[in-house]
């Protein structure tokens, strides 16, 4: 016992910044840590439990910690048991819900008057709700994850849904929802997990013998990331603490040790709200507030620039993250002329990394604020062989709306795809179901010679449908009337998310964010084929396929490499750190997003996105915004975000690159990486959507033989070129294939 007081008592004095230790020292007390970024918040809630337990002589049944994912209860638990003695009890260490499931189970006051529940999922919700609307013919109104998003959200607000704000605001058919929804789940003895949350807070409120014997038996809690706690999440903690919760009564317990930063509250979207840490000294007396502004992570400008950027916003507690790791020149801000040249620029950046450093093994990642900007920074990766990985999402050209689409496509081009149609045939859903596909495919096998509308013609004309499946199979041949595949690819996806009403589709089934977000990337799939088209005049849907056919192969070869960057959302960055970040499309409009403009706690929560973004990078910065964007077919002029005016210029360097060619960048980025001084004159003039790589031709003449990975050995016989591109045209054994060239090898 005395070795392992000594050791942890060595660490305390060696490993604890004066700070964290006032944070971990005392036994007794309300403390709140504003933990700034990188600042070693987990560091300082497991020391403190295990000061407690070593130094205090704490009982551990007597400590609760919670948190806000198994991930992150699961590593403070591994890092608590380091600190201990082996056999050493450990704390309750979980997230709240899963601790108040266990206090709902446990309570004899709970299933006194409830029996036993059944906690039921995101499906058995699904099922319940969707069985309503079915009852009710609401189907054409409303969805079923709509009323479950409504309902979700009132749960977070409050603990007596029925007086949130959003019930009371909502119409009428929600409300009859919620409450027939409740009833089902009454009747089954069922609760949901936002259930979990408010029967918890109602146990401590309404049963004063429950809530002495868990104050006289948990003496102190602590709570991890108090900045992403929603409303509910605050009563239930104030209720445990507190002897009348909601008179502000007097603490009953021996701590409470809160542990967030308020600046990285990014979460409002799911119901967390920032005010619980502004008002936590309101709602807890004689707190002490302890601030952690010594950062492990980043070096020294990097800090400055978050510091810069994030004290612009209103509703925070003011800190300045500080670091011993001093250094020069490690930001750099560009513009680039498109998304296009963006990519590019990126991807010849970590080429340069690479290439300079000979290490493989530094991390490095690409951050965004929505998912449909990777496309065309996963096709500059792509073409620049640079092995990627997306965190929180999937490959741009793997996404459910995009192979929708594309599948629509692929029957165009090859009307005998059976994939392709058993994906589209109820995509939109048209009522054509399992049963109907089945008799499809096996007429289908007796008449392998005949293609999928005349299959369709032979349902019709032998009358072997309902009038429903009749009508709904004639409005699926309708969709492909005068559709081509010679036909430029942009123009038939328009049309075909016009005659399926694709858009709809996406309303009615999915949450207004995941239907925007798969909205924006129909309509960046458009801007690919808008993009390849102005390149190439004769680009069709053939050409359209191919290219995405060959982008893909290239993913599936680079995937055997080891991962050399990451690409994720703001969100998803969240808790993650890296030697090198690349922060692209900071533009009003996207970050800013162009719906958070206006509300000023809206704005200052994009902000606060930015500032996660800014301190996840260790070594270097790169940040990049353009001057066009290509939207829904339309050239449009980008403004830079407004913070990019909140960068400091000491710390940062600006340099216009929308004219630059690949030379330039190349010798940019080897200046910038080894350190070195620099005077550029660059003064080269290209379009809107030219990029860095400009093609030589040098390397490839009429009648050369090259090799394909798929259609093998062929013979040049036309040479193309274009500001992004070398495409040749290649006579292979069994067909003619435009190509480019960056997809062939010199025999």
């Amino acid at each position: 016992m005395e070795n392992q007081k000594n050791s942890f008592n060595n660490f305390f004095k060696d490993f604890l910044n004066q700070e964290q230790q006032k944070a971990i020292s005392p036994k007794n007390g309300v403390l709140l840590v504003h933990a700034g970024a990188g600042s070693g918040k987990t560091r300082v809630i497991t020391s403190r439990i295990a000061s407690l337990i070593i130094n205090h002589s704490v009982d551990p049944e007597s400590i609760l910690a919670l948190t806000f994912t198994n991930k992150a209860a699961k590593e403070m638990k591994e890092r608590v048991k380091n600190f201990l003695q082996e056999n050493t009890k450990l704390p309750y260490v979980g997230t709240f819900h899963s601790y108040c499931l266990r206090l709902l189970k446990s309570s004899k006051y709970f299933s006194k008057s409830n029996f036993s529940f059944s906690l039921i999922d995101e499906d058995d919700q699904n099922k319940i709700i969707k069985g309503l609307i079915q009852k009710h013919n609401l189907d054409k109104k409303i969805t079923a994850k709509q009323v479950l998003s409504f309902i979700s959200k009132i749960k977070n607000e409050t603990h007596n849904p029925e007086t949130s704000s959003a019930f009371l605001l909502a119409n009428n058919i929600f409300q009859e929802l919620y409450h027939m929804y409740e009833k089902e789940k009454s009747i089954s003895n069922c609760l949901d997990f936002d259930d979990l949350l408010i029967k918890s807070y109602r146990l401590f409120e309404e049963n004063p013998e429950f809530k002495a014997e868990f104050q006289q038996k948990i003496r102190h809690i602590l709570v991890d990331e108090y900045q992403d706690t929603n409303q509910i999440q605050h009563l239930i903690l104030k209720t445990m603490c507190l002897n009348k919760a909601s008179e502000n009564g007097d603490f009953a317990i021996d701590s409470l040790c809160a542990v967030g930063d308020e600046d990285q509250s990014i979460y409002s979207w799911r119901g967390a709200t920032v005010s619980n840490m502004l008002n936590f000294k309101k709602d807890f007396k004689n707190t002490v507030s302890i601030t952690l502004e010594q950062n492990y992570r980043s070096v020294q400008p990097i800090l400055d620039t978050a510091n810069s950027v994030i004290q612009n916003n209103k509703y925070r507690n003011i800190k300045n993250l500080w670091s011993d790791k001093q250094a020069n020149d490690r930001i750099r801000v560009i513009q680039c002329a498109s998304g296009y040249q963006e990519g590019q620029a990126i991807s010849l950046f970590l080429k340069e990394l690479t290439s300079i450093t000979n290490d493989f093994n530094t991390s490095n990642a690409i951050l965004y604020r929505s998912h449909f900007q990777s496309r065309a920074i996963e096709e500059a990766l792509i073409r620049f062989s640079i092995p990627y990985k997306i965190i929180g999402g999937i490959q741009f050209y793997d996404r459910q709306e995009i192979k929708d689409i594309i599948a629509y496509l692929r029957l165009i081009l090859n009307p005998f795809d059976r994939l392709a149609f058993l994906r589209i045939i109820n995509t939109p859903t048209r009522g054509l179901g399992p049963k109907f596909e089945e008799d499809y495919l096996n007429q289908w096998d007796e008449q392998p010679f005949l293609n999928f509308k005349e299959i369709a013609q032979n349902f019709i004309e032998n009358n072997q449908l309902t009038k429903n499946k009749l009508d709904q199979l004639k409005s699926f041949l309708e969709i492909f009337n005068d559709l081509s595949d010679q036909d430029k690819a942009s123009n038939i996806i328009t049309q075909i998310i016009s005659r399926t009403n694709y858009f709809s589709y996406l309303d009615q089934n999915f949450e207004k964010e995941d239907s925007q977000s798969k909205k924006d990337n129909i309509k960046e799939l458009i801007n690919s084929a808008i993009f390849f088209e102005k390149n190439n005049s004769s680009f069709s849907v053939k050409e359209f396929l191919e290219e995405i056919s060959l982008l893909q192969e290239l993913i599936n070869s680079n995937n055997s490499n080891n991962t050399q960057v990451y690409l994720m959302t703001f969100h998803a960055a969240k808790g993650l750190e890296f030697d090198n970040v690349m922060i692209s499309g900071v533009e009003e409009g996207i970050l800013p997003s162009s719906h958070s403009t206006y509300i000023h706690e809206s704005l200052e929560e994009e902000r606060r996105l930015m500032y996660v973004g800014i301190t996840r990078a260790r070594e270097r910065l790169l940040i990049s915004y353009t001057m066009h964007r290509t939207i829904y077919g339309q050239i449009s002029n980008q403004k830079p975000s407004r913070f990019i005016n909140e960068l400091p210029d000491i710390y940062i360097k600006k340099d216009d690159c929308s004219k630059w060619p690949y030379d330039n960048f190349k010798y940019y980025f080897q200046n910038w990486i080894n350190n070195k001084k620099y005077n550029y004159n660059f003064d080269q003039s290209y379009t809107i959507d030219s990029v860095v790589n400009k093609p030589s031709t040098s390397s490839w003449m009429i009648k050369q033989k090259v090799e394909h990975k798929v259609f093998g050995i062929g013979t040049i016989e036309k040479i193309e070129n274009n500001a992004l591109n070398t495409y040749l045209t290649i006579k292979f054994n069994n067909a003619i294939k435009k190509i480019d060239a960056k997809f062939l090898k010199s025999i």
